[in-house]
């Protein structure tokens, strides 16, 4: 479980909104994990999270581009490493190649968090936030 805490906002109502949004899904999955959930509820959960992240993604890139924040290119190139990342784990569980695993969800969890409080935190100083 990822517990939301003030070392996560970003000053920036939206993003911090979305955010919050992004860690309520991730709990939920790792509830359905915990609860022993079918396969179909926890594919769902999944594909959630990651639809919501591409939404998010856009969302903050174009605020990152209405500040002018410089380092939005590198930004860019970790959502879409991101992306690709989860959307193979999907793919592989959904096919029955790649049973859910720790792992798997402590990836997502650790690159969340990572990334808000140490990428996010940057566009935010830029931003005067």
């Amino acid at each position: 479980m990822l517990q939301w805490s003030e070392e996560y906002f970003l000053n920036q109502p939206q993003i911090d909104s979305e955010h919050q949004s992004l860690f309520q899904l991730l709990n939920d999955f790792y509830q359905g994990l915990a609860d022993g959930s079918s396969k179909e509820k926890l594919a769902g959960l999944i594909k959630g999270l990651l639809d919501y992240a591409k939404v998010h993604f856009a969302n903050e890139e174009e605020y990152m581009r209405s500040i002018q924040f410089p380092g939005l290119e590198r930004h860019q190139k970790e959502h879409r490493e991101f992306i690709e990342k989860a959307t193979e784990f999907y793919e592989k569980f959904t096919t029955g190649k790649m049973l859910l695993s720790i792992e798997v969800t402590n990836f997502i969890k650790n690159w969340i968090s990572n990334h808000i409080k140490a990428e996010d935190k940057q566009y935010a100083r830029h931003a005067g936030l």
